[in-house]
């Protein structure tokens, strides 16, 4: 099998170039036959991989959780493989999916070659996500731990940006349609997801299956800021789902609007401003994983 590997150099605070050396020596060393691009932009993943669609048979990610959506966008519905070393802070899509976050045993499972046929999130009929989505407080959260230049990594970045968030967030009335359903909630904020955590290890949606043909939605409604700094360890457990301020359902399809301009995120990056349509791309793409 033919791998092309796409090494992101701003990964790690812009420090996963530095293990470049490393992780071709481990690629050597488990025997993969590869071809290294190292990247410089979505845009550049993009092309590279058009170009190339043709040619490789897997398309491995080394970098964070932006890496592997960014080339999942590029292989949804091709049938080619989308295979993951984690060389980011949050690395959400590589734990739920099992894989580990050392490079030598991550590129082992690449090796061994197992696949799973993921469902994957759409949103507005042409934004793919593999694992968590949300507008409101989470997307403000997610873009100031994007931006920091404070030294912090994976959970405690992500925990960080949450406290500094909730210093100044409001809470806005959100509208959510859902499988003929219609709701109106006065919300912090309002997470859709395939997989179960984010930011670094949040179970924002517990029960969530990127094998299960449906949605795991959360809203998380207007509570008082010190009660919220109570509940949210409980998230990192995924025990905060049958608090009376949280809603916890599944749909298959799902619009959010508000009444304020929030952004949505996916998989970590920006993609849109509210409204938003989700739907289920099921078995959407070809993901080398361990065994379920």
């Amino acid at each position: 099998m033919k791998n092309l590997v796409i090494l992101n150099p701003a990964s790690r605070n812009g420090k996963a170039l530095e293990l470049k050396e490393k992780l071709e020596e481990i690629l050597v060393s488990a025997g993969l036959d590869y071809v290294l691009h190292i990247s410089k932009s979505a845009e550049d993943i993009r092309e590279i991989i058009s170009k190339n669609i043709d040619v490789f048979d897997n398309f491995i990610s080394c970098g964070g959780d932006g890496t592997v959506h960014n080339i999942a966008n590029c292989l949804a519905g091709t049938g080619k493989n989308l295979g993951c070393i984690p060389l980011g802070s949050g690395n959400d899509i590589a734990r739920n999916l099992g894989i580990p976050l050392e490079i030598d045993k991550a590129a082992a499972i690449i090796n061994d070659g197992n696949t799973r046929k993921l469902d994957m999130g759409m949103i507005n009929g042409k934004y793919y996500y593999l694992a968590v989505s949300g507008a409101g407080f989470d997307s403000a959260v997610t873009d100031l731990a994007n931006n920091t230049r404070l030294p912090l990594k994976g959970t405690s970045k992500y925990t960080y940006a949450v406290y500094r968030t909730l210093i100044t967030f409001r809470s806005k009335k959100f509208f959510i349609k859902f499988d003929g359903q219609e709701k109106t909630a006065n919300a912090m904020f309002v997470v859709v997801g395939n997989m179960s955590s984010y930011g670094g290890g949040m179970k924002i949606v517990p029960e969530a299956d990127p094998e299960d043909g449906i949605f795991d939605v959360c809203i998380i409604n207007r509570m008082s800021k010190m009660y919220f700094v109570k509940v949210f360890p409980s998230v990192f457990e995924g025990k905060h789902t049958s608090d009376p301020f949280v809603d916890y359902f599944k749909a298959s399809e799902v619009e959010i609007d508000s009444e304020y301009n929030f952004s949505v995120f996916a998989d970590g990056e920006y993609i849109c401003k509210l409204p938003a349509k989700f739907e289920m791309a099921k078995k959407a793409i070809s993901f080398i994983a361990p065994k379920k």
